[in-house]
């Protein structure tokens, strides 16, 4: 599957390990020309938790060549939002990312 002519994404669980010697996992990740970005995938039955963005936003700022955070999952708060917002993460429902993939409009 094509993603885009822009970005590569590689869909296997990443195992990185940081500065501080912690192995985060990601579960994916997407890279274009200059930029490294990690992805976290959360499909379950309710709100995304602060906690989650807090280990993304972490690892973000561990591993060395990532320059930000994207987390899908199934549904968002509007504290969560904000949360996200606040620290640069791109927060996106599943709904959201996959009519985002079906239309091909992409934000670059």
């Amino acid at each position: 599957m094509v993603f885009s002519e822009k970005y590569d994404f590689i869909a296997e669980p990443q195992k990185i390990k940081g500065k501080s010697g912690k192995v985060w996992t990601f579960d994916g990740l997407v890279k274009n020309a200059t930029s490294l970005f990690g992805i976290f995938i959360r499909d379950w039955k309710r709100e995304i938790s602060i906690t989650q963005l807090r280990q993304l936003h972490k690892a973000c700022l561990d591993v060395p060549g990532i320059e930000g955070g994207i987390m899908v999952c199934n549904i968002i708060s509007d504290f969560s939002r904000d949360y996200s917002n606040q620290f640069g993460i791109q927060l996106m429902s599943k709904g959201h990312l996959i009519s985002k993939l079906r239309t091909r409009q992409f934000q670059y």
